[in-house]
């Protein structure tokens, strides 16, 4: 993994990234790691599936140019990816046979909550996701 810059604070991970496919297996491996550090284990797939499908769309729609950022509070984590793509993703329903577009159905399942946030550069997507007992409000 390649990272513009990365930012390691005590309870917040911020990359600065230029995605390409093959680097997506790195990016994962150093959210695992802050994710054990902070000992959300008990989420730590549900937000790697869905960190691997934002920065899949970033990839395919966003020339692969964002920022991702994970903070652990105490209620669990959020993550946010940016981009500089405008257009907001949108929830569908995809045919059973269709080959893709099923990775907001994956992101809507797997969060406690998801929105999506138009900037003057951009767009922010925010992701909650509550640990076991605990959830983080919208």
């Amino acid at each position: 993994m390649s990272p513009v810059s990365e930012t390691h604070l005590a309870h917040r991970l911020n990359l600065r990234l230029n995605v390409e496919p093959s680097e997506i297996g790195g990016i994962r491996h150093t959210v695992i790691q802050h994710i054990g550090s902070w000992e959300c284990a008990a989420i730590a797939d549900d937000v790697i599936l869905v960190v691997s499908e934002l920065l899949a769309n970033v990839h395919e729609h966003a020339e692969g140019v964002c920022e991702l950022e994970i903070e652990h509070q105490d209620e669990g984590l959020v993550v946010k990816v940016s981009d500089t793509f405008m257009t907001p993703p949108t929830l569908g329903h995809r045919h059973g046979s269709a080959e893709t577009g099923r990775g907001l159905l994956l992101v809507d399942a797997l969060t406690d909550h998801w929105e999506t946030t138009i900037t003057g550069t951009g767009k922010v997507i925010t992701c909650t996701f509550g640990t076991p007992g605990r959830g983080i409000s919208p």
